[in-house]
């Protein structure tokens, strides 16, 4: 098994020499207008137009085996900061497929630049470039990833680095590179392993290859299932550690009903630990907002519960709703931060055509981190 698995990775290179066989091309044009600020009456405008082009052929059926490409252009205008960006970038550059072992068991595999997210979403999650390999049998998967950011372009993917960090890039360039660390991951999970309950567990560890020293490392343990046919639900908690000297917690609960045909509701608990006893402040690798105030804070020292509905019409409007409350809890007390609220509408006017609209708002108890968002973007793919 495993000299074939090697040969197909080789077949995989030499093909990606060779004449192309059920070559597939096209491309996107997308654009989102934004306004916001603290108040309505004083919003600020923020514009992003790209332009992509993607190529993709299938070199194998029976294996799957895939060649898939896609390369951006993109402008930005913030007038926050009065700032203009051009941006190149390539998105996805993979080489996948599947060997099947028998009726049941198969080996997956990517190799090249495509995206890559932990089980939470919350510690990683970004373009990476890098090989994964995924072993499939009824009882088991196993999984195993490994890569680097060095060649990412930093417009792009934002990589939490520490205060005083050494790296200080030019982001008036087209291209700038990534923060240097090699992430690397190894996932277990038993899907179905009592009454269609999966059990998983998780490892990711971050080794920074800059003078920073900052490499970070996870575990992550999550059990998750159907309470009834219409009721399902997800729990997971993650230990997280600054070179092997801190101890945080990151723990998430869901809970997804889908009352009706088209329709959804979601409840969401999230819980990022601050200086809380024993437990150091919570930090992941990838940059993520953790709600929709005006300071964009990131998962750490907080706690967020939140309900949000979403309902399909015609199989073409999708309609999302969400409503949330924030605490925060950057030492041993609990304090309320604000209330949110999201609301978004995507039409899919043709196949090859969509448009969407939606508005948040941000009631912070500090009032200067009030934010109000209007938001409407517009792609068409060809």
């Amino acid at each position: 098994m495993v000299k074939k698995f090697a040969a197909v990775m080789l077949s995989a290179v030499l093909l990606s020499a060779s004449p192309l066989t059920g070559l597939d091309f096209g491309g996107k044009i997308n654009s989102t207008t934004k306004y916001q600020g603290t108040e309505f009456s004083a919003l600020k405008w923020y514009e992003s137009s790209a332009a992509h082009l993607w190529i993709s052929s299938l070199f194998n059926k029976k294996m799957k085996l895939k060649f898939s490409a896609d390369g951006s252009y993109e402008f930005r205008y913030d007038e926050r900061d009065n700032s203009y960006k051009n941006i190149v970038d390539l998105n996805l550059l993979k080489i996948s497929g599947t060997l099947e072992a028998g009726r049941y068991n198969a080996i997956q595999f990517a190799v090249g630049r495509f995206p890559v997210s932990d089980m939470t979403g919350i510690v990683f999650s970004q373009i990476n470039d890098g090989m994964y390999i995924k072993f499939v049998t009824p009882v088991i998967e196993f999984s195993i990833y490994g890569g680097s950011t060095r060649m990412l372009n930093a417009h792009d993917v934002t990589i939490l680095t520490p205060e005083g960090t050494a790296y200080n890039p030019d982001y008036n360039s087209v291209y700038v590179t990534a923060p240097s660390y090699i992430p690397f991951g190894i996932s277990i999970a038993c899907p179905s392993l009592f009454f269609n309950q999966t059990l998983a567990a998780e490892g990711w560890g971050f080794i920074d290859f800059s003078t920073d020293r900052y490499s970070r490392w996870y575990g992550t343990i999550a059990l998750s299932g159907p309470l009834s046919g219409k009721v399902f639900y997800s729990l997971m908690t993650t230990a997280g550690s600054e070179n092997l000297k801190t101890l945080s917690d990151l723990s998430k609960a869901v809970l997804t009903l889908y009352p009706a045909a088209g329709a959804s509701v979601c409840f969401t608990g999230v819980y990022a630990s601050g200086s809380n006893g024993f437990l150091s402040s919570f930090r992941g690798f990838t940059s993520q907002t953790a709600d929709f105030a005006l300071d964009e804070p990131e998962y750490t020292g907080m706690i967020k519960a939140a309900v949000s509905g979403s309902y399909t019409i015609l199989s073409c409007v999708c309609l999302v709703a969400e409503g949330g409350c924030v605490f925060v809890c950057p030492e041993n007390t609990v304090s309320y931060d604000g209330l949110q609220w999201n609301f978004s509408a995507v039409w899919n006017i043709f196949h090859d055509l969509q448009v969407s609209a939606g508005a948040s708002q941000y009631y912070a108890a500090d009032s200067s981190r009030n934010k109000t968002c209007l938001v409407v973007t517009g792609a068409f793919v060809f």
